[in-house]
């Protein structure tokens, strides 16, 4: 009987990834030690630790993520640095198929870990990192155009310039519904960086210096060539190694896709710029590929569909497409991966999107029963604290906040400004003050320099009475909750009946707003998702005009907020001019008010839709 084939060591890393995704870590670090100085087990780990870094966004997993990838970005530079090349070819030693793969593949792990640490440092929202991630993104553009180049030469080699490999002849729908138009393999502009900074792709990549220039002139003298023939490559290796580099470039239109406008002018100065669709149909590609990858393109998938469309709530995205979306990715995954607590949690994110918040609590209890890792039960309670908070079930939401403030290592006074609003809807002045006087204590070890830290100490002075110390009305703290629906976009999960019940109780209940014209704008915002639009119309203009008697600069993004809603309405109903006045006047007459790069995003997409 014939042995079975040894795995290669992407096989391997593949497999170990799947564990991982599987909460079966023991058995992933005994596959893993198998080979312990294999670069592709290296850089599986890395992608692995970098999702779970973003999942939960722990200080000590992000810290351990950044310094990961900085040693695979280390190790890759020197395998593949130029003198090591010159020094093969003056040695005049022949380059295998073997050797090219890996050559290949280590370009594409060196700009995967350029551009994971660039999301790192995107996240933190701070002008420095946008700097950082913005040069780092810009470096592994380069590789990536590079590794393109060689490997679509190798592609049309191998396959020549018709139809795409089996796995595109054989893959399913993408979960948009779209054709794969926007394919990797394709040579359009999506991946030539000449329409940005006019020159092509391989003179970006490899323009020589003038020591470059001489040793290159003095190889050619002496009849080394710097051009080696193309070794052969198996069909399969190929369609691998296209999926591979499809996954990063992916991830990285994704992410520049998403950068604040202010930022954007920089990422074209830098010769490059983000587009969605193509990143969506690089993802496509990936995750139907054999490659390691290719579990990891699913869940971007997932994360992209469920947290990031939603949470950003783009002009033009609708909630019911991405649900879809996410379903079909999940129904094709179910096989593999059923029994994950990753694929509980995503189930629970769609169902929360549907407004199902009990089946949501149900999957998120489920992700927590087969997990064995801290962070995910820790992500799985956030979930289900928000869950609370859409039902307005102000007293469960304030024990699970608690409990997150207690144990979880990532914004405790977050959590703690949460329960203190949850407190004071519930009538639980009590606890409203000592969660209060806690906070104080909090804020003063709080970062102001995220839009999140900033947020919370703007807030914590707005829980009591500044003259008497003493707790507001009931209402009061309400509101101060649906404006924390409204700004992590979870509005859209609640039911129809509990938004007609905070309509039926502001007509029957005192009212005390914390800042002025709040309650227009969730009123107004409330009146949109009911379908009453005259009435939501009405409610964001009151909104505007009451906030045009304040003198300060107080609060500005309720008149931001109501003017992209307004605005939006306005271009919906044919009234475009004076929609695109009221966005380009949002976009440029206010500054350093609560999430501005957020905002700053949908009013920039809708300005380029109602171009």
């Amino acid at each position: 009987m014939a042995s079975k084939p040894l795995e290669t060591d992407w096989q391997v890393a593949r497999r170990g990834i799947s564990l991982l995704l599987n909460d079966k870590i023991e058995e992933a670090d005994h596959l893993f030690a198998e080979r312990p100085h294999s670069f592709h087990i290296k850089a599986g780990r890395c992608f692995a630790l970098f999702m779970n870094a973003i999942m939960t966004f722990e200080d000590e997993k992000l810290l351990e993520a950044t310094q990961l990838l900085k040693e695979m970005e280390k190790e890759c530079a020197g395998n593949i640095g130029w003198l090591k090349l010159m020094k093969s070819k003056v040695l005049g030693k022949e380059q295998t198929g073997d050797d090219f793969i890996t050559k290949l593949e280590q370009q594409i792990v060196l700009a995967d870990t350029q551009v994971c640490a660039a999301i790192l440092a995107l996240l933190q929202q701070e002008f420095s990192g946008f700097v950082k991630g913005g040069w780092m993104l810009r470096k592994a553009w380069r590789v990536y155009q590079h590794t393109y180049s060689q490997i679509l030469k190798l592609y049309k080699h191998t396959f020549g310039d018709g139809p795409l490999s089996e796995l595109e002849s054989n893959r399913s729908t993408p979960c948009n519904g779209s054709s794969l138009n926007h394919t990797p393999l394709s040579s359009s502009s999506e991946w030539s960086i000449s329409s940005y900074n006019g020159s092509s792709s391989s003179t970006a990549a490899s323009s020589p210096s003038g020591l470059r220039s001489s040793l290159s002139m003095f190889l050619s003298l002496t009849g080394i060539t710097s051009e080696q023939q193309t070794p052969f490559v198996k069909s399969t290796e190929v369609t691998r190694l296209m999926a591979a580099v499809s996954f990063g470039y992916g991830i990285f239109q994704l992410c520049v896709s998403l950068l604040p406008p202010s930022f954007l002018k920089l990422t074209h100065v830098l010769g490059f710029k983000g587009d969605s669709s193509a990143a969506l149909a690089a993802l496509m590609y990936a995750r139907l590929s054999k490659d390691m990858r290719a579990p990891l393109a699913t869940f971007s998938l997932l994360s992209y569909y469920t947290f990031v469309r939603p949470f950003f709530s783009l002009e033009g995205s609708k909630i019911i497409t991405d649900v879809k979306a996410a379903e079909q990715l999940l129904d094709e995954v179910r096989l593999e991966f059923q029994n994950s607590a990753l694929f509980f949690f995503f189930m629970g994110r769609v169902e929360r999107l549907k407004s199902n918040l009990n089946a949501a609590l149900l999957m998120y209890g489920s992700a927590v029963e087969v997990s064995s890792q801290r962070e995910i039960k820790m992500l799985c309670l956030h979930e289900v604290a928000w869950c609370h908070l859409i039902s307005l079930n102000y007293k469960e939401a304030q024990e699970s906040l608690i409990q997150l403030q207690k144990q979880s290592r990532w914004s405790k006074s977050f959590y703690a400004y949460l329960a203190a609003v949850c407190s004071g809807s519930d009538g639980n002045f009590n606890e409203l003050l000592s969660i209060y006087r806690e906070l104080t204590n909090l804020i003063a070890r709080t970062s102001m320099d995220t839009q999140l830290g900033l947020f919370v100490c703007r807030r914590v002075p707005k829980l009591v009475d500044r003259n008497t110390g003493q707790p507001h009305l009931i209402s009061y703290y309400k509101l101060l909750v649906y404006e924390l629906l409204y700004l992590w976009n979870a509005i859209p999960s609640c039911t129809t009946e509990a938004l007609e019940n905070i309509l039926t109780e502001w007509s029957q209940e005192p009212l005390e707003e914390p800042m002025l014209g709040l309650k227009d704008l969730i009123e107004g915002v409330i009146y949109s998702h009911l379908g009453e639009q005259s009435g939501c119309m009405k409610c964001f203009r009151n909104c505007l005009r009451r906030r045009n008697s304040i003198r300060d600069n107080c609060d500005e993004h309720i008149t931001v907020h109501a003017m992209y809603e307004l605005a939006v309405l306005l271009c919906k109903s044919y009234n475009v001019e004076e929609g695109r006045g009221l966005l380009q006047r949002a976009q440029s007459q206010f500054k350093d008010y609560d999430f501005e790069s957020r905002i700053n995003v949908r009013i920039h997409a809708a300005l380029r839709k109602y171009n």
